[in-house]
């Protein structure tokens, strides 16, 4: 009896040690998933961020289209919309470019190139738009 005794005991211990293994094993993957799902939802986030502003990436816009930029963006936290070196990121910087367009310094027909470009602004990361008359 105390063979068969100590027979059980090892099968007991053999189940008990395969339970831990294959519950560690599980808890890695769950664990992993969770890390696969948070880089997954970032790279979503980071591309619908610069398919929002592609339109001024590389691209020719007229003075109109700097305009609407501007007046969209100039509240957005994390958005900052530069004309000619000037920041456009606050109603200041509209009365600014409106100024620019009483003096006809900006005209709706000009021509400027457009670059969007991550940056960092007092420790945060924004998006720039830059857009230098041609």
């Amino acid at each position: 009896m105390g063979e068969s005794t100590s027979k059980a005991i090892m099968f007991g211990v053999g189940i008990f040690i395969t339970m831990i293994i294959v519950s560690g094993v599980i808890g890695i993957f769950s664990q992993m998933q969770e890390i696969y799902k948070q880089v997954n939802e970032t790279d979503t986030s980071i591309a619908s961020r610069f398919g929002k502003y592609a339109m001024y990436d590389n691209t020719t816009i007229t003075g109109m289209d700097v305009i609407n930029c501007a007046n969209k963006y100039y509240d957005d936290p994390f958005v900052v919309v530069s004309y000619t070196d000037i920041d456009v990121n606050n109603i200041d910087g509209i009365a600014l470019l409106q100024e620019q367009l009483n003096n006809e310094n900006l005209k709706y027909e000009d021509k400027f190139s457009s670059i969007v470009e991550e940056v960092e602004y007092d420790g945060v990361i924004k998006t720039k738009i830059t857009f230098t008359k041609i």
